[in-house]
């Protein structure tokens, strides 16, 4: 190979850090070809018409099928301060969790018409990954989540999506819905929220070795199966 070759080669590469549990891999990530986006655009309508929305921070995944619109929104590993009524001695709570999937569906006329809640130790990548239940609070293995009286702002489904997600972690959880919370007390480090707390402080991403429990695959969620 021709020094020239593989400095363009250099240079079309980055690497980054994937965790998995105990072990760290250092990706290698090689660019094949840059165009602009709005070329890209362009030509994806001319050849399918369809046109897609300007999606929300985070989103893997956008479905739009019979009247609905889906979109899947990934959040890396992070410690979340979170509210969480009648579950200790204090409501105010540094928690560490792992990749959250918002599976968010919309009606025609921009209305949410489902909200769900996954947790990931790796990055979703295909339809097929496997979606894990929560342990939070007001939320149903199944992932569907109470919103209580949250409230939904914007004029597209993309920013109502966005908003959606920053009033889940601003809302206060309580203790109306304990199914999620209940099946996974058994786990060390998050048997209470004193002992996840101190985890988190400890390793954040301790979350990315848990066994959660499994729930089923992104495409069966988004397409209504389970």
């Amino acid at each position: 190979m021709s020094r020239r070759k593989e400095e363009d080669m250099a240079n079309n590469s980055k690497q980054y850090f994937r965790i998995e549990g105990e072990a760290v891999h250092l990706i290698t990530e090689r660019i094949e070809r840059t165009v602009r986006l709005s070329d890209l655009v362009g030509e994806v309508s001319k050849e399918t018409g369809i046109t897609t929305p300007v999606l929300p921070l985070g989103c893997r995944f956008f479905s739009a099928r019979n009247g609905h619109s889906t979109f899947v929104i990934e959040q890396a590993p992070v410690v979340r301060a979170i509210t969480w009524y009648g579950m200790g001695e204090k409501e105010r709570w540094k928690l560490a969790f792992p990749y959250v999937i918002f599976v968010l569906s919309f009606r025609d006329g921009n209305g949410l018409s489902g909200s769900k809640i996954f947790y990931r130790i790796q990055p979703v990548e295909t339809f097929d990954d496997m979606l894990l239940s929560t342990n939070m609070g007001n939320t149903n293995l199944n992932g569907q989540l109470c919103t209580g009286n949250m409230r939904v702002n914007g004029e597209t489904q993309a920013q109502k999506a966005e908003s959606f997600v920053g009033e889940f972690w601003r809302s206060a959880w309580n203790t109306d819905i304990n199914e999620s919370w209940n099946t996974h007390q058994h786990i060390k480090g998050v048997s209470s929220l004193t002992m996840w707390e101190e985890e988190s402080a400890k390793n954040p991403f301790f979350p990315l070795s848990i066994k959660w429990q499994k729930y089923g695959c992104l495409r069966d969620v988004i397409e209504g199966r389970c």
